[in-house]
């Protein structure tokens, strides 16, 4: 029985897997070792990728190390932090079970920027004292640090190695945790779909949390199917008891036929110079591939409106910060606490131990260009009050949903609401609390990194956005692959195939 050739190992997604494994084609033990020495290749030694902080040998589910495992799985649960490596959760968080529970085998804990990015300000994407820097399958030579936050060599993040460990062959699957952009965005800067499903309809037992006001678990994959079954598993019961027999599966018609869609203006959804740079070429590809996706959607059926306008994410701002910063600072504390007072051991027990436990050992947690906290402090100085909490709730609510996407929703009676991936619209959905989904666009010609397209709906509807992601996988071209993990021939037609 030959191996998978590398191509096939970068493209094939779990029902692809599964099927080679029913028809005999492969074994799971041959599938498992290729596995480990792709990422024995590539992780560490190659493109050195650096997306794997932990494996369990004998187990193919790629998983953020911000969702805890129990020891017996052999896997640590670190959030990136040297300061858990010896913790000890008491059980699997509640989503792990739920996926082993329906076959799913964890194979590693994934890279990410320390504690979700809410460690230190002006943190690097990707970037965690036990994991190092993780670093994009595409970009030849990894990140470029003098680059912006956003810059078009990072990877992004929160959950870095999930999207880079998908795209690089090490896992048909992962999950991760957002906040604010923390799936879909280094999704999209894998060539991946991913998506955030809406606020409060996944369980958050076990898992590292900023906030429960906005924090969700999803999943990071190759296909909608994939994602759609995985989305399907993260939910509470409730939630799913209310979807049809075959889960999300029943409305992957690949038809935009029947859908509203809403296409806001690339020219005011961008993300900003300080974040990313604006270099013309760039901006002119990332517009012409978004103008020529919204034509193709609306050749292929849908019925389309374009532009619609969301205003922009300074509406978010109250007296200078934003209001998901003032709920994120008043809770983050509480969620630390309890999050290590649950754990069977810790060498840190509380948010105000684990600052302490950083300065006696900043040789490690805090090395240079990494040399900060500051977010950890200022959540146990500077909690705000229930008064400016119970504010910041209103605002947002009011900015994000009643003079934001409910206007779309609502009074222009859309589906779906699409927007550029290189965009702060992962800030506006993370207000809201509504889901958002990102699906594989391009490549572009600069450094090669690919970008995605972004779609929103209102809360609870992830069905009408798997109809869409359905749709748009069977119109536009199949996702590419990392070109440097492969042969140059054989990238060569993945590489053209995914161009817009």
């Amino acid at each position: 029985m030959a191996p998978l050739s590398t191509v096939a190992l970068l493209e094939l997604d779990a029902s692809g897997l599964r099927r080679m494994l029913d028809d005999g084609k492969l074994t799971s033990v041959a599938l498992m070792k290729q596995v480990l020495a792709q990422i024995e290749q590539e992780d560490k030694a190659g493109a050195k990728l650096q997306t794997i902080l932990n494996t369990a040998s004998r187990e193919l589910l790629l998983r953020q190390d911000a969702i805890a495992t129990h020891p017996d799985l052999g896997i640590p649960t670190t959030v990136g932090s040297f300061a858990l490596v010896t913790s000890k959760p008491a059980k699997n968080a509640a989503v792990v079970d739920e996926l082993i529970k329906n076959g799913l085998i964890i194979l590693a804990k994934t890279n990410l920027n320390e504690f979700c990015n809410w460690k230190g300000f002006n943190s690097v994407n990707g970037f965690s004292g036990v994991g190092g820097q993780t670093n994009s399958a595409y970009v030849v030579g990894g990140l470029r640090e003098d680059e912006a936050s956003m810059g078009h060599s990072s990877p992004l993040g929160s959950s870095t190695g999930s999207a880079v460990g998908v795209s690089a062959g090490f896992s048909p699957l992962s999950l991760g945790t957002e906040t604010d952009g923390s799936l879909v965005q280094p999704a999209a800067r894998a060539a991946l779909y991913a998506l955030k499903p809406t606020v409060g309809s996944t369980d958050h037992r076990g898992v590292w949390t900023l906030s429960k006001r906005f924090d969700a678990v999803g999943a990071i994959a190759k296909s909608v199917s994939d994602l759609a079954l995985a989305t399907e598993m993260l939910h509470t019961m409730e939630v799913r008891s209310r979807l049809p027999e075959d889960g999300y599966l029943s409305f992957l018609s690949k038809s935009f036929t029947g859908l509203k869609v809403g296409f806001l203006d690339e020219s005011q959804w961008h993300l900003p110079p300080q974040m990313c740079p604006q270099i013309p070429s760039v901006v002119q590809q990332l517009n012409g591939a978004y103008k020529l996706a919204i034509e193709k959607i609306r050749d292929a059926g849908a019925e389309v409106q374009y532009p619609v306008v969301l205003h922009g994410v300074e509406k978010l701002l109250m007296e200078n910060q934003t209001g998901m910063s003032i709920i994120l600072f008043h809770e983050y504390k509480k969620n630390v606490d309890d999050y290590l007072e649950g754990l069977d051991f810790s060498e840190v027990r509380s948010l105000k131990e684990l600052i302490e436990w950083n300065k006696e050992h900043a040789d490690i947690e805090m090395p240079y260009q990494h040399a900060n906290q500051g977010r950890l402090i200022k959540a146990y100085e500077e909690v705000p009050n229930a008064t400016a909490y119970e504010s910041a709730i209103a605002h947002l609510h009011k900015v994000s949903i009643k003079e934001g996407f409910d206007l779309l929703f609502g009074d222009k009676g859309l589906d779906l609401v699409g927007v550029p991936m290189d965009s702060k619209i992962p800030s506006m959905a993370t207000a809201s609390g509504y889901p958002i989904a990102t699906m594989p666009l391009g490549i572009l010609d600069h450094l090669g990194r690919p970008f995605g397209l972004a779609i929103k709906a209102p809360a609870g509807r992830e069905d009408v956005m798997f109809k869409f992601m359905s749709a748009f996988e069977a119109v536009f071209p199949k996702r590419a692959i990392p070109p440097q993990l492969v042969k140059a021939d054989e990238a060569e037609t993945e590489l053209n195939d995914a161009k817009i």
